[in-house]
């Protein structure tokens, strides 16, 4: 196959079509080159062009300006020689000046005292005479420069009366002596930008251009209202300084479409050539596929003929004569019949003589009725072989108008279908051993589909349930299951259908189930998947455990039983460790009383209330203890209840620093950063852990803790894979330790490293701590001391941990 699709990808037609898109490629990206040539030319051309209208154009109003200066300077000096000037005098210098160069908007003279005297023009401007500049406060920020610069200065941006905007040039006029120089006033050349910019640049300039003239980045002239921009592609800029003030010129092209009217002309040639490399393609590409033509007709006949060859059977067109002579089979046929292509083609074999004598009058009955119709028929019947074999085949075929007459010849598919219809037999076979051996168990077994309907229902299901078959045949499971339960089933098969996640299909469970009289019975489900490639379908297998739970319940009766025989006899044991375990809230109420009369004595009786309360408390500890012994002597749960693990130990370490501070111990608390809770009886683990606590006081006492005075009270995590999690309790001390000797019989009544001990207590503890599920242990501290710790099981919500 893989060298059929080789040939396939590289055949001649497919490599005609490459080679013409490769061509077609290699034309566009030309064409794309030539385009991109002629367009980076072109913006080349504009930036250049523009860049030096810019240019031109920074120079043409860096020496205008200049000019007006060296004028107004000559007229100020004028002004100066002369001290007084006549109205004469000024109408005919300001009026030389005004029109030696358009663009001005006016000539003023200006005193000291900012008021205007004179004007050029006076025509439209009388009301100007006598205007106080002083209110501009450009003019007095003039005066200020010329302060600072003794110097001409521009000042802008400026207002002109009539609202225009332009600049005003401010030449001083002095009044010199030998010592000094005074300002008699200001001769004053106001601009508007727009009249001055057209005097100044020729109109062709401005028609082609627009134009933006900003000083000290403060826009003050724009021709762009008239004449939007095109394109911000274009823009060009050039900058000078005057009198320490920096202008700056933007230009854009006006007309930079024009440039591209060339790029149009190329555009047309372009796509001319793009359709003429297209229709030279299409010739190349139709010549060849002539050319390939036959080539490929053959390939496809020798392909026909190797498809025809590889299919399970014989594909024919046979005459409709007697015995159906064979006009033409694949190869197939030697496989089929142990006959020749050739012997079926020369006629030497007639299909008709193949057939069993049986289903010989059958075939030849479908086939007439076909021809007839003109429909397809499909048949099955049995062949003799070459060597004389019964082989049953499927036919499938259909009457065909000859090409070459007007006579209907017979097309078709002949297959071998004796190994499948075995198959089918093979399968029945099965099937009825498969159910013969789930009728045979004693479990009920039953089929249901990805709806919950009852597809099979086995013999031992109609005994357990008294339905028969046809009773639940297409009913819903549920029918089986109480309506307390029954309304989660189909949720269950909804949710797996969907998630794929177990909750009770792939698991076992136990629930309760309703036969066909109502009542109720408690049964042991699980349910498994059967694959099938069309729906999904499961299998119930459905235990009665109605004797089991008899039989359990009467087991866990005499366990009970056994418990509370087990705790009687330990009780005795307990005997010792009693008075053990009341003799220390005892010793406690005797110090802190023997405390308070101490007080007393010495008139201390504030401190009386705190002494009493913690009496109290003991007590309350001394009865609790008794309380938890009575109850070991009964029947039934403990009195056990859901903690938070780092709380339980902040009340134990409560209720031991007043007896630590008496040994001056302090109890470091390191609870676990995560909150677990744990499911105990509050008073036992408390005086588990108290009596920890009390044996290490008392090691690290027992050698003036030489090693320190901290005892250590911590929780950690004990995470298991595949296991129960639990915390960790531990007391960890810095005391004297335990001899190698004592290590194995630590936790064995009786045993004990001290000399008025009853070696009691580690020995209830671990009682305890096993009755909780856990385990106590102990380990060596380095460098000296002991560490005890016991497990308990985290707590899990909806998860009961009392076992």
């Amino acid at each position: 196959m893989e060298n059929d699709k080789r040939h396939i990808s590289f055949s001649p037609q497919n490599a005609i079509l490459w080679y013409s898109v490769i061509a077609g490629v290699f034309s566009a990206c030309f064409i794309a080159f030539v385009l991109l040539y002629i367009e980076r030319q072109e913006r080349a051309h504009i930036d250049r062009v523009t860049q030096s209208t810019a240019d031109g154009i920074k120079t043409v109003l860096e020496e205008d300006i200049y000019r007006r200066m060296e004028s107004l300077t000559e007229f100020a000096k004028l002004s100066e020689t002369s001290n007084i000037m006549s109205d004469n005098e000024w109408d005919l210098l300001s009026k030389a000046l005004y029109y030696s160069k358009q663009g001005y908007h006016s000539i003023v003279w200006v005193d000291s005292s900012f008021h205007v005297l004179r004007r050029m023009p006076i025509e439209g401007s009388e009301t100007a005479i006598d205007f106080d500049l002083a209110s501009q406060p450009m003019a007095l920020l003039a005066k200020l420069k010329y302060q600072q610069q003794n110097s001409k200065v521009i000042a802008v941006p400026l207002t002109s009366i009539n609202g225009n905007r332009g600049l005003g040039i401010y030449v001083p006029v002095l009044n010199k002596t030998l010592t000094s120089k005074k300002v008699e006033g200001f001769i004053v050349n106001v601009l508007l930008f727009d009249p001055y910019i057209k005097s100044v640049l020729p109109t062709y300039l401005l028609a082609e251009y627009k134009l933006t003239l900003f000083i000290d980045d403060q826009k003050v002239y724009s021709d762009q209202t008239k004449h939007p921009p095109t394109s911000g592609t274009w823009d060009r800029q050039a900058a000078f300084e005057i009198l320490g003030q920096r202008w700056q010129v933007n230009l854009v092209p006006n007309n930079e479409f024009r440039p591209f009217i060339l790029f149009r002309m190329f555009s047309l040639l372009i796509v001319l050539g793009i359709l003429l490399s297209i229709f030279i393609t299409l010739a190349v590409y139709t010549l060849m596929s002539a050319r390939n033509k036959t080539k490929l007709t053959k390939d496809d006949r020798k392909k026909t003929e190797q498809l025809l060859k590889n299919l399970p059977g014989m594909a024919y067109q046979a005459s409709n004569r007697t015995n159906r002579p064979m006009i033409f089979v694949s190869e197939g046929c030697t496989l089929l019949t142990g006959y020749s292509k050739k012997q079926f083609e020369k006629q030497n074999i007639l299909w008709g003589k193949l057939i069993h004598p049986d289903d010989d009058e059958r075939v030849c009955r479908t086939i007439n009725q076909a021809l007839k119709t003109k429909h397809l028929f499909e048949l099955e019947y049995r062949i003799i072989t070459k060597n004389n074999d019964v082989r049953l085949v499927l036919e499938r075929g259909e009457p065909v108008s000859s090409i070459i007459n007007d006579e209907f010849i017979i097309e078709g598919f002949i297959a071998d279908i004796t190994s499948i219809k075995q198959a089918e037999v093979d399968l029945l076979q099965s099937y009825a051993f498969s159910q013969a051996i789930v009728n045979s168990v004693v479990e009920a077994v039953i089929t249901i589909n990805n709806k919950g309907l009852i597809l099979s229902f086995n013999d031992a299901a109609q005994k357990m349930f008294g339905y028969t078959f046809s009773e639940v045949k297409d009913k819903n499971v549920k029918t089986l299951i109480p309506r307390s339960y029954n309304e989660h089933h189909d949720q269950y098969l909804a949710q797996y259908k969907r998630t794929n996640k177990t909750h009770i299909i792939g698991t076992g469970r136990e629930l309760v189930a309703k036969r066909k009289d109502g009542t109720t019975f408690p049964i042991h489900l699980s349910v498994s998947e059967i694959p099938n490639h069309e729906e999904k379908m499961y299998v119930e297998l459905i235990r009665d455990i109605t004797q089991q739970r008899v039989l359990e319940d009467e087991a866990s009766s005499h366990i009970e039983q056994m418990a509370h025989a087990d705790r009687l006899n330990a009780l005795g044991e307990m005997a010792a460790g009693i008075a053990h375990e009341i003799n220390q809230p005892l010793t406690a109420i005797s110090l802190f009383s023997q405390t308070a009369k101490n007080f007393c004595e010495i008139g201390k009786f504030e401190r009386l209330p705190e002494l009493f309360d913690k009496i109290s408390q003991q007590s309350l500890r001394a009865g609790s203890v008794l309380e938890r012994v009575q109850m070991m002597t009964r029947q039934g749960d403990r009195s056990k209840e859901v903690l938070d693990s780092n709380m339980l130990i902040d009340e134990v370490k409560k209720l031991a620093e007043s007896e630590a501070r008496l040994r001056d111990i302090k109890i470091q608390l390191l609870p676990c950063h995560q909150k677990k809770n744990v499911f105990v009886d509050r008073v036992q683990i408390q005086q588990v852990i108290l009596n920890l606590l009390r044996n290490g006081m008392e090691a690290m006492q027992s050698i003036d803790c030489k090693n320190g005075a901290i005892i250590k009270l911590q929780i950690k995590l004990q995470i298991k894979i595949k296991a129960d999690n639990y915390i960790k309790i531990l007391v960890i001390d810095t005391g004297c330790g335990i001899p190698n000797s004592m290590i194995n019989e630590l936790f064995t009544p009786f045993s004990t490293t001290k000399k008025n001990g009853t070696g009691i207590g580690l020995s209830i503890s671990k009682s305890i701590v096993e009755e909780h599920g856990g385990h106590i242990h102990f380990s060596k501290n380095k460098p000296a001391g002991a560490i005890f710790y016991f497990t308990l099981p985290i707590h899990e919500e909806g998860i009961p941990n009392d076992k």
